[in-house]
């Protein structure tokens, strides 16, 4: 038997680009040694070193790259039969990731596809699993258009919803629509109908969503609305075999229409019809560890590279999309109406907490208007976007604050669980009998979290039913399920919580929304604060009067005047923008200059900050080769450390680039990495391409 590592010296020989699953650039040069035809996307097993590592057919050549030594190149030992063959249109999606996140190939794939197939070569538990599959729908099709009816007490659609589902369906080819829509107006009717349209076309739909907590009720939904759909969700909450069962089946046309958050995005699906993308201003899509994308991005090219239609919902646009619209590059859809007769936007009242002082997080309007809505039999919402008892603990008599002692930030006081929690690297402690620097044994809860808020709210009203959904209390599996469906029976009189209650929820009985600790986003460094907290409070606000009736928005803030909340006053998303994207183009932020950042992470402070100049001062000479004026065409800030700089006692710093021409700022970063890939030493660095946090 020829030995598949040993270099066949004859004259017909195939080689193959592979891409590793290593966090190296580029292709690696083998040689393909077995009877049956190479082709990319073909999964393959080759050596690396001492061990067998999984790959991807990326090129099929005949001929070496120039300067590789033809006997240095081993051969492929494998190729995985039972993993289905990438296809071209997914090779594409990945490899513009890979250009345009200027992320390793290799790494890019192994990021996108689900991880039990990451097993293959070290292990063959997934192997059987795949075999089994691949028997059971051997002799099954794909293709055949299911039958799918809309059950017969579908809602009568709105003068704009027809409007908006008119236009969509108008379009058979590629583009973009904003559906911006008030909340409650109905987009998921919209959505409803405009796959159901695709599908009977034999088109297959995604409809990414922010959160895995809008899953279950989102796939209740639709299973129940269109009988004979055949849906399939995937989301980090599966198990690896539900993940890959459900990926295998959306990728062979077994599934008609993929219910998922971020990750689903780069699911293979050979009949793309439809892309949504629901909530797309929300900074969860954004991936921040491995490969660094935006699934609405990746979203939108999925729908070019498939020349489908994609549409973008919110009520509260990212500024990105906001600006793309009005420039022409989308097609605007609105929904102005609550969807629901009778229903209208909340009343929104700004609670001026210099007057009215809050105590333990609630202020006196706002208590006696939620005992009216508990005399009332109605439901209330009070949202605070901080988890835990309060920030942090500290010593009045010393000064002393609990600290984390793996980074630079303070700890948070879950006084359920006796813990102080570092809601950075998760490490926790006991909270101790007394304070360590004084030995004052009365310590103090700094600030207020969603575990004191509920107390303080059990105290005023003693009666209620009071429910917290957050992080904390939801970690269980099917925790968060089961807590929305008690609120959605009427089990609850209050509900606190973070910005989990924020989002897609169809509260039918709550009347009364308060927010309350909102300020601090206003003074962030962010340049992105001020338009997540509109939106977080546009949101929030949504989820009063949804079944009819007028509903109540209160805001405790000190701040009544600030322009943030004249516009949330009227509820003037169009007029905040303007203002909002009229700050940035002055200021010189996104979406008039585009970003990149340079992070690199080290045990110490002056290493990672060491590379980062050494990284500008490459930069600063490569563009002079260049000829660019670095003030006119790339603009590079001085390195800094990150506000949080320490993780997990891991110190972090960060240099940012900018270009008012994205293609300048690419063209220059294909000279400027390769450069430092070349740094050799213990830094640990990566880019983040359109990052969301400078």
């Amino acid at each position: 038997m020829t030995n598949p590592l040993v270099l066949d010296n004859s004259d017909a020989v195939t080689f193959v680009g592979v891409a590793v699953d290593i966090p190296l650039p580029g292709l690696f040069d083998y040689v393909w040694s077995m009877e049956e035809v190479p082709m990319p996307g073909d999964s393959v097993l080759v050596p690396w070193g001492r061990k067998m590592v999984w790959g991807w057919v990326w090129e099929v050549r005949k001929t070496l790259p120039e300067g590789v030594q033809r006997d240095k190149v081993k051969a492929v030992a494998a190729r995985i039969v039972e993993v289905p063959r990438l296809s071209e249109r997914w090779m594409s999606l990945i490899g513009f990731a890979s250009r345009y996140y200027h992320h390793p190939i290799g790494a890019c794939i192994a990021d996108t596809l689900p991880k039990s197939l990451k097993t293959v070569g070290k292990t063959s538990s997934v192997l059987p699993p795949l075999k089994k599959w691949a028997k059971q729908n051997a002799s099954e099709s794909g293709d055949v258009v299911p039958s799918v009816v809309m059950d017969l007490q579908s809602r009568a659609l709105t003068q704009e919803q027809a409007a908006a589902l008119s236009d969509i369906g108008a379009m058979s080819a590629f583009g973009v629509f904003l559906l911006h829509g008030i909340t409650g107006s109905g987009k998921t009717e919209v959505y409803l109908q405009a796959i159901l349209s695709k599908v009977q076309q034999g088109r297959q739909c995604l409809l990414l969503l922010p959160e895995i907590n809008l899953t279950p009720a989102v796939e209740q939904f639709f299973a129940k609305r269109l009988q004979g759909l055949r849906v399939g969700t995937l989301h980090s909450g599966l198990t690896d075999t539900q993940r890959l069962k459900n990926w295998l089946a959306a990728s062979t046309h077994r599934l008609d229409l993929i219910i998922s958050t971020r990750l689903g995005v780069f699911t293979p699906l050979p009949a793309l019809g439809l892309v949504i993308v629901d909530e797309e201003h929300d900074p969860s899509y954004k991936q921040m560890e491995g490969l660094k994308y935006s699934a609405r991005d990746i979203a939108i090219m999925a729908g070019r590279l498939n020349d489908c239609p994609v549409v973008l919902g919110s009520a509260t646009p990212s500024l990105e999309t906001w600006h793309k619209t009005q420039s022409g590059q989308y097609r605007h859809l609105t929904l102005k109406q609550r969807a629901v007769a009778g229903a209208v936007l909340p009343q929104v009242e700004l609670v001026d907490t210099r007057h009215h002082p809050s105590q333990a997080g609630l202020s006196k309007p706002v208590v006696e208007a939620l005992k009216r809505a508990l005399e009332a039999g109605e439901q209330s919402i009070v949202f605070l976007n901080r988890r835990g008892y309060a920030p942090t603990l500290m010593c009045e008599s010393c000064g002393w604050v609990a600290d984390c002692h793996q980074c630079s930030a303070h700890v948070v006081w879950h006084r359920k669980d006796g813990l102080l929690r570092c809601h950075h690297c998760g490490a926790s402690k006991r909270v101790p009998a007394a304070c360590p620097t004084c030995g004052n044994q009365d310590l103090t809860p700094f600030g207020c979290g969603t575990q004191r808020l509920e107390e303080a709210l059990q105290a005023v009203l003693p009666s209620a039913r009071i429910l917290r959904i957050d992080a904390d209390s939801t970690r269980g599996k099917g925790a968060a399920e089961a807590a929305f469906e008690t609120a959605h029976h009427g089990e609850v009189d209050v509900l606190v919580g973070t910005q989990m209650v924020a989002k897609g929820h169809d509260f039918q009985r709550v009347r009364l929304v308060v927010a309350v600790n909102v300020d601090a986003a206003l003074f962030s460094h962010q340049p992105k604060s001020a338009e997540r907290l509109f939106s977080q409070l546009m949101q929030v606000a949504g989820r009063a009067g949804r079944a009819g009736g007028v509903g109540r928005f209160m805001v405790q803030t000190n701040y009544p005047h600030h322009p943030l909340f004249v516009s949330l006053l009227k509820q003037d998303y169009e007029g905040f923008a303007a203002f909002e994207l009229d700050a940035r183009r002055a200021a010189g932020f996104a979406p008039f200059v585009f970003q990149v950042l340079v992070r690199a992470d080290h045990k110490r402070l002056d290493h990672a900050m060491g590379f980062l100049s050494v990284a500008k001062d490459l930069a600063q000479t490569l563009l002079a080769e260049m000829g660019w004026d670095e003030s006119d065409t790339i603009r590079l800030c001085d390195p800094v450390p990150l506000t949080v700089v320490r993780v997990a006692g891991v110190e972090r710093g960060q240099l940012l680039v900018e270009s008012a021409s994205r293609s300048a700022l690419h063209a220059f970063l294909n000279r400027w990495l390769p450069v430092l890939w070349q740094e050799k030493g213990s830094v640990r660095w990566f880019i983040d391409v359109d990052p969301v946090e400078i």
